[in-house]
């Protein structure tokens, strides 16, 4: 199954971001458990706050459906998303 890595940017609204930090956790850690997210946390501050997650997926589109239902989606703490395929050749996530 591909691997996908996400990066997300946020926005400069760190209070909301905070507050509602456990229900993103909580809907990763649903995501880790089920085998979806490899891995994930966030990115430090410099140049901006950010987080990246590591995903199996089929495609770019089910990675899509994912983000989707972070709380973090709906309340425009994120301030942009990258997804990108990712070959890990590697480590644990290396596929043979």
């Amino acid at each position: 199954m591909p691997v996908f890595a996400v990066t997300y940017h946020y926005g400069p609204d760190t209070n909301t971001r905070m507050e509602h930090r456990p229900a993103h956790r909580r809907w990763q850690a649903e995501l880790n458990e089920a085998g979806t997210i490899l891995a994930s946390g966030p990115l430090n501050n410099d140049p901006q706050p950010g987080g990246l997650l590591i995903l199996n997926a089929a495609d770019r589109a089910e990675v899509e459906g994912h983000l989707a239902a972070d709380p973090y989606a709906s309340l425009g703490v994120i301030e942009s998303t990258d997804i990108r395929e990712w070959t890990p050749v590697f480590g644990p996530f290396a596929q043979g």
